[in-house]
């Protein structure tokens, strides 16, 4: 989550490029100071702009789209809604962001200033609190409304960094819903329950529409499969401009913005009054580049274009002038945009094109391809020690699931950039006994693939699962066997009419195994997904939803055919997330009850022996980084165990195992919040009492982590991850511990 948690595996732009590791931005100084870790705006100003006669609006609706200059969208034949809407109605043609990466945009849009702030880094982290007068305390104290509303937020005032919950991990996963997208929960004033119950989730925005009770000002956030940005796991990677990839999310979110559009323009309030819909880009290629923006008015220009330079201050001084209100900072000298929300008394509303028919490719199967073995593994000595393992090129190469049948027959699954591509590929790599040879396995269709999560049999057989970007840009559960010899992709189900995603997998034998994740359907609610492998084929078995706002499993495992466990986390009407534990008797899945938590509990990882259960993964409290969790006892009884952590950075925990000898493992990474940069985190839990545990030491300013824990029969685990040197893309990481 340190940096963007937006950027699957490489740079700012989301392309897999030689050179550009994860999360690394570029920092860029603001006008205000940073004290005690808080950001404070000295210059603030609310005295009345220096312009007279500027249009009075009663109702203004802000749409913001991600990440493409303004030659990115203007004449791209993937975005004809937005071209028409820039030929029919006002157009900034000279209009740039103001710093990078995107959560100091959206603050500058609010507050006047970015405040220093130069991450995306949670709202709650040191500098990203601002104590500062903003658009929104300006509406209020004038007497004025407004709303936020943001696609994916599971319930009104949300007060998460994303959802779903798991933003963060190995392999890192961007999310829909993101704070680093909302401007609003920066600010201290808007973080008590009564503002933040002023955000809802999108669908109450046609609530609104339909019943004529809109708030003077609307805060209109897409998710990040429909802004342009890109987040797998749940859609496609953003990359280069040109590529499928880009050019469907344009497309994407060029249909989004015609949506709403016609939503608002349909409804019964906009002829009334003066209304407007201020359609806008965060960012382009760097901070300052330009963007496209856009002004729709029920009566005002048609056709017309500006190029005066404008910017997000821009912006702000010309709502705060159309509602009446003071300026702040940067917007007391911003340019105006008079001309572009100029009252003409039109009243057309201009037809809009179809969006584009975007075309669909085949699901063709690959082949497994040839093997490249490491250097032979030495297993001597104490603790935790690092193997050899194998990296296909110099891009990015994670592994994200690891299973052992023995002391010589364990599988790690994951995921890489084939050379010269932009579009990840399913991995493997395997142990027998010398060494780890990695593999590159089968893959559906010709977008991404990524393996989640293993499981062996006793028998050497093995189990893998995660999912595929099918020839129609959804995302499809992705199930992979291997029969001792090969591996192959085997149907699976696919109920969610949106999304389906596997994350875990338990492998009693070949004839009796069970996969988890998550499905969403055609509203876009997450409901956990659970399916069985009976032999002959998988199927849907009924899980249980315990939350209303949504539902994912993460992680199971199975200790007999009918004694199986399935974590993951339930969302409810309000916060706190809870954790979702599920049991299989032979017949049936049944909730099991998690303990009571004040924080938000998000297991990602889980393990069992005839006794005891543990849950593994990490507390969200709004106010704090993330912070190690781990419940454990009996199924019945279960309690939050005292945890350590590495640091005060953020702490994840992401895998857990139970050792022969009888203690309990978890692993994941901490983030150094001098570098922001990840080292591994390995825990050990004994009789209930939990020690951070010592592995092998990386240079400073690499980023490495484990992102999964397994278990040897007879003695021994391994844990697999990623490492990468400051300034390179990730390869494969093995730890083993005797």
């Amino acid at each position: 989550m340190a940096g963007d948690a937006g950027c699957w595996l490489g740079n700012a732009g989301g392309s897999p490029m030689e050179g550009s590791p994860m999360n690394r931005w570029r920092h860029l100084p603001s006008a205000s100071i940073l004290y005690g870790g808080i950001a404070l705006a000295f210059a603030a100003s609310t005295s009345p702009l220096e312009a007279q006669g500027f249009p009075q609006y009663d109702h203004v609706f802000l749409l913001i789209m991600e990440n493409e200059n303004y030659y990115q969208v203007v004449g791209n034949q993937f975005a004809p809604i937005l071209n028409a809407l820039a030929n029919d109605y006002g157009l900034a043609t000279n209009y740039t962001g103001v710093a990078d990466p995107s959560e100091p945009n959206y603050v500058a849009m609010l507050g006047g200033d970015f405040f220093g702030i130069n991450t995306d880094d949670p709202y709650w982290f040191p500098g990203h609190t601002v104590f500062a007068e903003n658009l929104m305390s300006q509406l209020e104290r004038a007497g004025k409304t407004w709303r936020g509303y943001f696609q994916s937020m599971p319930y009104p005032g949300y007060r998460g960094y994303c959802y779903p919950d798991k933003c963060n991990g190995i392999p890192d996963a961007d999310t829909q819903y993101v704070a680093k997208h909302n401007g609003i929960v920066n600010f201290a004033n808007l973080q008590t329950p009564a503002e933040l119950g002023k955000m809802y989730p999108l669908g109450q925005l046609s609530t609104d529409l339909a019943t004529g009770l809109v708030p003077n000002f609307s805060y209109i956030v897409p998710n990040e499969c429909n802004d342009m940005h890109g987040a797998p796991p749940w859609c496609v990677d953003s990359d280069n401009t040109g590529t499928v990839q880009q050019s469907f999310l344009i497309a994407q979110g060029d249909k989004f913005a015609g949506n709403i559009v016609n939503q608002i323009t349909s409804s019964s309030m906009w002829q009334t009054g003066n209304n407007a819909i201020v359609i806008t880009f965060d960012e382009g290629n760097t901070a300052h580049s330009e963007v496209l923006t856009i002004v729709v008015t029920n009566h005002g220009p048609r056709g017309v274009q500006d190029k005066t330079s404008f910017d997000h201050f821009s912006l702000l001084a010309s709502l705060e002038q159309t509602f009446g209100l003071g300026c702040l900072l940067n917007s007391c000298t911003a340019n105006l945009m008079t001309n572009l929300f100029t009252i003409t008394g039109s009243t057309t509303v201009p037809a809009l094109p179809p969006p584009f028919n975007f075309p669909t490719s085949s699901d063709t199967i690959s082949a497994q391809g040839p093997g490249k073995q490491a250097a032979p593994v030495s297993l001597t000595g104490s603790g935790w020690t690092i193997v050899p393992s194998y990296s296909f090129g110099s891009l990015d190469n994670i592994l994200a699931g690891v299973s052992a049948a023995s002391q010589s027959d364990a599988w790690a699954v994951g995921a890489y950039y084939p050379p010269g591509s932009t579009v990840l590929a399913t991995l493997a790599e395997h142990f027998d006994g010398v060494r780890w040879t990695a593999f590159p396995l089968p893959n559906v269709g010709v977008q991404e693939n990524t393996l989640l999560g293993v499981s062996m049999t006793p028998s050497g057989s093995a189990w893998a699962v995660g999912y595929f970007v099918n020839g129609r840009y959804q995302q499809q559960t992705l199930i992979q066997h291997f029969d001792g010899t090969v591996w192959s992709v085997v149907p699976s189900p696919n109920p969610g009419a949106q999304q389906n995603i596997l994350y875990g997998v338990a492998a009693i034998t070949d004839s009796e195994v069970w996969a988890v994740g998550g499905q969403q359907d055609s509203n876009g609610l997450w409901h956990a997904l659970i399916e069985h492998w009976d032999g002959s084929a998988w199927s849907v078995v009924k899980a249980v939803d315990g939350g209303v706002g949504g539902n994912q499993l993460y992680a199971v495992t199975a200790l007999a055919t009918n004694n199986v466990y399935a974590v993951g986390q339930q969302a409810g009407a309000a916060f706190p997330n809870q954790a979702l534990i599920e049991h299989w008797d032979g017949n049936f899945w049944r909730v099991v009850a998690a303990p009571n938590d004040s924080a938000s509990a998000l297991p990602l990882g889980v393990t069992a022996t005839a006794s005891s259960l543990t849950l593994v993964g990490q507390q969200e409290t709004d106010g704090a980084p993330y912070t190690t969790y781990v419940a454990a006892g009996t199924p019945g009884g279960l309690s939050i165990q005292t945890t350590p952590n590495a640091g005060a950075g953020e702490n994840d925990l992401f895998g857990a195992a139970a050792a022969a000898d009888g203690s309990t493992w978890a692993v994941g990474w901490g983030i150094d919040p001098a570098t922001d940069t990840h080292n591994p985190l390995v825990l050990q839990g004994v009789n209930g009492v939990w020690s951070l545990v010592p592995s092998p030491t990386f240079t400073s300013g690499s980023d490495s982590g484990f992102a999964a824990v397994a278990a040897i029969p007879g003695g021994g685990l391994w844990a697999v991850g990623v490492t990468a040197t400051s300034k390179s893309n990730y390869s494969t990481l093995i730890e083993f511990h005797r």
